[in-house]
């Protein structure tokens, strides 16, 4: 990046607080990840749902905790993908009380292209060492500021 190029950002990058730089860069990749499947009507929380949506029907409270977010806020996206058609709410067979969601097919599909646009970040997993190192840094944030929901999901 030329130094015009970045003047918008302010003093240098190498200024900014850790903090600083790992929000700017996640705001980043969230925004070039959702115009990569805005075709799809979902955002990249929609994809986190459906991800972890992959090994079958769970709970929305389970999805909160494996999303890391609070059951209202699944609540709101797993509505936004009925909307869709990528994901369904259906009472658990072996507990009338209990309310499962799953993916569709076309949630399937949603997930497919998905992989397709995470491909285009393959320089966030390049297999390098410094890639190594961040991630490892990035996992012990997670680890340490996640509170009880360290249940994440996996990658697309």
């Amino acid at each position: 990046m030329s130094d015009r190029e970045s003047s918008h950002l302010g003093p240098g990058l190498e200024t900014w607080h850790t903090g600083r730089l790992l929000t700017a860069a996640a705001r980043m990749v969230e925004h070039a990840f959702d115009a990569g499947v805005a075709e799809l009507g979902v955002t990249h929380a929609g994809i986190n749902v459906l991800s972890a949506l992959a090994d079958g029907p769970i709970t929305q409270h389970e999805l909160a905790v494996r999303c890391q977010v609070q059951d209202q806020t699944v609540s709101r996206v797993i509505d936004g993908l009925e909307r869709s058609g990528y994901a369904v709410r259906r009472r658990d067979p072996g507990d009338r009380r209990r309310v499962l969601v799953e993916r569709t097919p076309t949630g399937e599909g949603a997930m497919k292209r998905a992989s397709e646009v995470a491909a285009r970040f393959g320089f966030l997993d390049d297999g390098s060492a410094e890639n190594a190192a961040c991630r490892d840094l990035l996992i012990k944030i997670i680890t340490r500021l996640g509170g009880g929901r360290k249940d994440c999901p996996g990658s697309f």
